[in-house]
């Protein structure tokens, strides 16, 4: 048999041989725990029952639509003023958008949009405090402009 010397000395087919120290024999052997005793578990505890909590769906209230009836009290004098306000306005504007209050008005939409929140405009539809869309744009009759705007000038009369 003939060894390659060529290569490199990895790829040499060499074996060492190792003496067996005894002192060494049982170093690594592996250590086997003695079994642990546990202190039985008494028979009678019964597992906690279980805690159901109710459905997000059943905690919601069902929505309503906010009514006259629901509104506050205005004084008499802001009470005139604001229909003044809605003669002048003209019938033309039946319908009107936060834009046209804006322009009409003076009031922001966040302001408008604060009063609805709070159920000072009848005819809106709120469920847990949050309103509901009545449609892709809120349009506003006579009606609910006429306590906007009651709402807004008793709360500017109030500062």
């Amino acid at each position: 048999m003939s060894v390659n010397t060529n290569s490199p000395p990895s790829s040499r087919k060499t074996r060492k041989v190792r003496a067996i120290d005894p002192a060494q024999l049982g170093l690594f052997d592996a250590i086997i725990p003695a079994p642990r005793k546990e202190a039985p578990q008494p028979a009678a505890i019964a597992p906690p029952p279980l805690v159901r909590r109710q459905s997000r769906a059943a905690c919601l209230e069902k929505p309503r639509v906010v009514t006259i009836e629901d509104m506050p009290d205005y004084p008499l004098d802001l009470q005139q003023a604001v229909d003044r306000m809605l003669a002048d306005l003209g019938a033309g504007n039946n319908l009107m958008t936060y834009r046209a209050i804006k322009d009409c008005f003076g009031i922001s939409r966040a302001t408008v949009a604060r009063r609805v929140k709070e159920g000072l405009v009848p005819g809106v539809r709120m469920a847990n405090g949050r309103v509901l869309d009545d449609g892709p744009v809120r349009r506003f009759d006579r009606t609910q402009l006429r306590w906007l705007l009651l709402a807004v000038r008793f709360a500017k009369r109030r500062e």
